[in-house]
């Protein structure tokens, strides 16, 4: 007995592990003697960095910097800020080992609390959640065909996007600018941002060219005496090759991006001046390329000679119905009336919160920018405001059905005016990138064998009268009488396998 198989591989990206670890962060931070005493905190900021990362075996390892910044007032009322580092190492454990998986890491803050012990010395709670993930592109067998020992199968044609790869790169992004003028040299900077936002995605040779820009806007005080705020915003552009020999031309690529590290600092120039700074990054690039595929699956299956052990596995396919690439402008009226501002001293913004939901055929982004505020009050007091400023983007995409969205949510330029009713007018400019897919769930068969020993059965030619009630269909009646549908159709001269209607069908049995 032998039964002669045609399997076939289908690449699924998948999500290994996920999981966060928490880093705590407790420390003392005390300030040298060339900084001013502190008479009020007004916030205390955490900027995380992964500073390396790495998957051995089935653990997980990361390395990092927790920047805390302590911005406050002096007795004057003016504004200063001092940084210290937090360095960490965490590891998670997979239990398992994963064969041609990426680790992606970031970092966020979990929770931050501080208070002045002294003048000179402030005393920091806080959290920070490390978070592994581990990526790659699973492959999975199942048959598409059987012939020999009267095998019958029932197949099922989907249109479906196969995962090509999955792949990851760390780049690393610098440039130094010229920002101080003629009056005013670089103090302190206050707060780094940072943005990568991809224009371009190219598929060459088995290569994947990224091209695209990071956007970073630097806060920070001048070193006059006025203490006041400037803002330093540049575009670096860049262009990244990912080595990918599996891609093709016709594949769809989702790229995704993450901020592993951002720093600026004041970098002197020939007089000896701070007048120019020193940015740079590090850009974690995680894409997933998509090849679009017709296949046949087979749902059901039995012989009509011999006893068979057929298995079933529940998998899931994905269909892309759209990659996008969207910016929309957010606008709002911040309310800051409540602390009688006189004057907006300076702002700074974090990463967007986002949720996605789908309805029918429509992907709908929502979330918020959380919007650090410092105004000045009537008594010349710095405040510190924490607002929120919300957007909704929608777009209609597929065909009707259920879809599944997961967005990534990125800034480019931002811009706070303080109008005269007490309001802050703020504008954002947002880029939505966004993978939309259609899950097709489907229970294959992926293993099949004839059961030795049991022989064949017994072939008793004969006619069965069948009544159909209606709603059958032909599959179920051959599986049934253990005949095939070819035979029953051909007996009963029908066109369709699918009986709608009741009638009386003649079954040829083998």
């Amino acid at each position: 007995m032998s039964v002669e198989l045609t399997s076939r591989s289908i690449g699924t990206g998948e999500t290994y592990y996920d999981n966060y670890v928490e880093q705590s962060v407790d420390c003392d931070v005390t300030l040298p003697d060339y900084c001013p005493d502190i008479m009020r905190i007004i916030k205390c900021t955490v900027a995380n960095s992964i500073t390396n990362s790495k998957l051995i075996g089935d653990r997980a390892t990361a390395d990092g910097n927790a920047k805390i910044r302590i911005i406050y007032a002096d007795e004057k009322n003016k504004i200063f800020c001092y940084d210290q580092d937090y360095p960490f190492s965490k590891y998670a454990e997979l239990n398992t080992v994963f064969d041609n998986a990426y680790l992606c890491c970031s970092a966020k803050t979990e929770y931050m609390n501080c208070r002045a012990v002294s003048k000179r010395r402030v005393d920091v709670h806080g959290a920070v959640g490390i978070r592994f993930k581990v990526v790659g592109n699973k492959s999975s067998t199942l048959i598409s065909d059987a012939c020999g020992e009267g095998i019958q199968l029932k197949r099922k044609g989907l249109e479906i996007d196969d995962v090509a790869a999955v792949a990851t790169k760390l780049f690393e992004i610098s440039q130094v600018e010229n920002v101080g003028d003629s009056n005013a040299g670089i103090g302190k900077v206050i707060d780094a941002f940072a943005s990568p936002i991809l224009h371009e995605c190219k598929i060459i040779k088995g290569k994947i060219l990224l091209k695209g820009e990071l956007a970073i806007r630097v806060l920070y005080c001048s070193d006059n005496d006025n203490n006041e705020t400037c803002t330093s915003c540049c575009n670096i552009p860049f262009n990244e090759i990912i080595e990918a020999a599996a891609v093709t031309d016709e594949c769809k690529v989702d790229v995704k991006f993450h901020v592993t590290r951002i720093s600026a600092e004041p970098k002197t120039d020939n007089d000896g001046e701070y007048r120019y700074m020193n940015m740079n990054a590090e850009v974690l690039a995680l894409v997933t390329a998509y090849a679009k595929q017709s296949i046949n699956v087979v749902t059901d299956a039995y012989s009509t000679d011999t006893e068979i052990d057929a298995r079933y596995t529940p998998m899931e396919f994905i269909k892309l119905e759209s990659v996008l690439n969207e910016n929309i402008l957010c606008k709002q009226n911040l309310d800051v009336s409540s602390m009688k501002p006189q004057k907006l001293y300076a702002f700074s913004v974090s990463a967007p919160e986002s949720i996605c939901t789908a309805e029918n055929d429509k992907v709908i982004v929502r979330g918020k920018i959380p919007v650090n505020l410092i105004v000045i009050d009537a008594e010349g007091v710095p405040v510190l405001c924490e607002r929120e400023a919300e957007f909704d983007f929608s777009k209609v995409v597929g065909d009707g059905s259920a879809l599944e969205c997961m967005p990534q949510v990125t800034l480019g330029g931002c811009s706070a005016n303080l109008t005269g009713d007490g309001k802050v007018d703020f504008k954002a400019e947002i880029f939505i990138n966004a993978t939309v897919t259609k899950k097709i769930r489907e229970k294959v068969l992926t293993s099949l064998e004839i059961e030795e020993g049991k022989g064949k059965k017994d072939k008793k030619p004969a006619i069965v009268i069948y009544f159909c009630t209606g709603g059958e269909s032909v599959w179920d009646i051959a599986r049934k009488y253990n005949t095939t549908v070819e035979d029953i159709m051909q007996e009963n001269d029908l066109s369709a396998d699918y009986l709608e209607n009741k009638r009386m069908l003649l079954i040829p049995v083998k």
